[in-house]
């Protein structure tokens, strides 16, 4: 149940002046059609009682052997719809997307956290259009403006050398990969010991995805008019804090960037390739505010959530070695045993890119896609979903369908490779909707899996993972506790990790030295 029961309470008492309102808003049925099945809610609240106060995917699992694939619920006159089946996901929001692509107003994380020039909160419209051409311009393929792969390589030898030299801090190294990588894809910074944008970049990240007052704020918007001082209300303190956190990724990075441009310091980099394109004779910008709020949200979007994928790899091979020792034998026979894997043995590695499907499955990083937002009112199976719907697609629950995967809580990397007769592999696959639907699709999806295979494919062929031994001699079980947010992560296991040789231990000392890392 909702969590705050004294700050409930008080909201519906309030509530009391407007109530006639949300009533004029509530939906009739159009055409003599009833909405999606759901809960019973009830008179002017509608289901905001029903409402979890975390893991909304899995209570939408429940729900759904009752009411089926597609849940409607009301929360104080407004329309959600969770929708659990991968095609149910595809017919409304990819095919249907004409109506099912824009947001619905955050007011937490747009009116008072001041997030709302994020490409994920923009409704559909020319400044989203151009968001999304930057982004695939540099990032959205391997054949694009920027050569992203390097930097990811530089990355993933870094992080192999630090977790050589303190294994035990491994997760933390983990943890710096994605940011390092993606802040010198977009602006050539070179990450820091406790570098700041780093924080700021996590901190963001939170602030728009993880926070507990989102979905309260939106169904009573005007909570947001309460002033700080007013006590035991937490929300205006953090939406100050979200202010501070939104405008230095929005703008810090990108101006010390075009500094170093202008002094001759400044590697290739996204932004560097952006303005010598753009700047003008009379040093104007074009498109300069977009630009720059697209390569903030890349910069937060890739931030965080490769970590937890990376995170489950480590995990998962301290659940199952003979997975490690698989994937460690192809590795050695296609790529050998004194060097590392490179993005020309991907083709090459069937197993490799099984593992990272399955860990892409099994991390189940986004548990619920960004809310859709429907513009017009529309009918499906005989139902009626109204105009102004936030529709949430429930990756969680395609994830974990048994009718689609069977046996869903096992790790099977296997279940991805093609058939011993050669033919292609069939059927649905993670990134067919960890990554979105229709135009709200992730233009960071190649960045992604390209981290995640390098990254995977390094650490088999760099080290062993085994179980920690415990002073009671018996092995200590990996962590595989995630935090329960809507971006799901994942904290570090206590594990033995060795070099597999000497020879690769130079070798990982040889690649930093070279770089001058």
């Amino acid at each position: 149940m909702l969590e705050n029961g004294s700050l409930f309470v008080n909201a519906l008492v309030l509530a009391v002046p407007i109530i006639g309102v949300y009533l004029l808003r509530r939906r009739s049925f159009h055409k003599g059609l009833p909405h999606p099945p759901g809960p019973k809610g009830l008179p002017i609240i509608g289901n905001v009682h029903q409402m979890p106060s975390s893991h909304l995917w899995e209570k939408a699992v429940e729900w759904g052997k009752e009411y089926g694939d597609l849940i409607y619920l009301e929360n104080v006159g407004k329309p959600m719809l969770i929708v659990n089946s991968y095609e149910d996901s595809v017919e409304l929001l990819s095919n249907r997307s004409f109506i099912y692509s824009s947001r619905p107003h955050s007011v937490m994380a747009v009116d008072l956290e001041d997030w709302g020039w994020l490409t994920t909160f923009l409704p559909y419209g020319e400044t989203l259009r151009k968001h999304r051409a930057f982004m695939h311009r540099f990032i959205g393929s391997t054949d694009g403006a920027l050569d992203f792969r390097d930097a990811q390589e530089d990355g993933v030898h870094a992080m192999l050398k630090a977790i050589l030299e303190h294994p035990d801090d491994y997760g933390k190294y983990v943890n710096r990969l994605p940011g390092a990588v993606i802040m010198k894809n977009i602006y050539a910074h070179q990450i820091e010991d406790d570098d700041r944008y780093l924080d700021i970049g996590r901190a963001g990240v939170r602030f728009v995805g993880d926070s507990e007052h989102q979905f309260f704020l939106d169904f009573f918007p005007w909570l947001k008019y309460i002033p700080e001082w007013f006590p035991w209300v937490e929300f205006p303190h953090i939406a100050k804090e979200a202010r501070k956190a939104s405008y230095a990724s929005r703008y810090e990075l990108y101006e010390i960037t075009k500094k170093r441009i202008a002094q001759g310091t400044a590697a290739e980099s996204m932004t560097s390739v952006f303005l010598a394109e753009n700047t003008n004779s009379d040093g104007t910008i074009t498109d300069e505010e977009e630009f720059c709020e697209a390569a903030a949200t890349l910069f937060l979007g890739g931030v965080d959530t490769s970590t937890t994928a990376i995170m489950t790899f480590i995990m998962q091979m301290l659940k199952n070695p003979e997975v490690q020792k698989r994937a460690q034998s192809e590795i050695d026979r296609v790529v050998g045993k004194d060097q590392f894997p490179s993005f020309s043995d991907m083709e090459d590695l069937p197993y490799i890119n099984a593992l990272c499907t399955e860990v892409l499955r099994h991390a189940c990083i986004i548990t619920l896609n960004t809310p859709h937002f429907t513009t017009a009112d529309d009918v499906y199976k005989g139902y009626h979903i109204p105009a102004g719907t936030s529709v949430l697609a429930n990756v969680w629950a395609m994830a974990h369908d048994a009718r689609n995967f069977p046996d869903p809580t096992v790790f099977k990397p296997e279940r991805w490779l093609p058939s011993s007769k050669g033919t292609e592999l069939q059927g649905l696959q993670p990134t067919d909707f960890w990554f979105g639907f229709g135009r709200r699709v992730c233009p960071g999806q190649v960045w992604a899996e390209q981290l995640l295979f390098i990254t995977i494919a390094s650490l088999l062929a760099a080290f062993n993972f085994e179980k920690e031994v415990g002073a009671d001699g018996k092995p200590v079980e990996p962590n595989d506790n995630y935090h329960p947010s809507f971006i799901r992560a994942l904290g570090p296991s206590e594990c033995k990790i060795s070099p597999r040789s000497g020879k690769i231990e130079a070798l990982i000392r040889s690649f930093v030295e070279e770089k001058g890392m």
